[in-house]
């Protein structure tokens, strides 16, 4: 099962994806009243991005941030599905990307 935890340093909050006890990649973001900007993303597989982003975004939006943003630079597909677009800063608010439909194959309880 992969798990996704939280962590701090220095004022910057990140989120760790876990399988096991292996670690597939982490995220780092920084928090400013209502937005959150994704500083780092490092991880090689979509769905684990796409994970990663969104319980980054969940773990903002419980301390009140409601916008996202991130540098074009970091822009990938996973960035995409959740909604992210503009120019050089790339923004979404942050409830409209966590309820968008999950993008993984595996098939649904409901």
């Amino acid at each position: 099962m992969i798990k996704f935890l939280p962590f701090e340093n220095d004022g910057i909050s990140g989120m760790k994806a876990f399988e096991n006890d292996a670690e597939l990649g982490y995220c780092t973001f920084t928090l400013s009243g209502y937005d959150m900007k994704f500083e780092e993303m490092h991880c090689d597989d979509d769905i684990i991005i796409e994970g990663l982003a969104r319980a980054a975004m969940n773990y903002a939006a419980n301390k009140n941030a409601y916008i996202a943003k991130a540098d074009k630079a970091l822009m990938c597909a996973a960035f995409k599905r959740l909604g992210f677009e503009g120019d050089d800063i790339m923004t979404v608010e942050i409830p409209e990307a966590l309820t968008t439909g999950c993008s993984c194959s595996h098939s649904k309880p409901f």
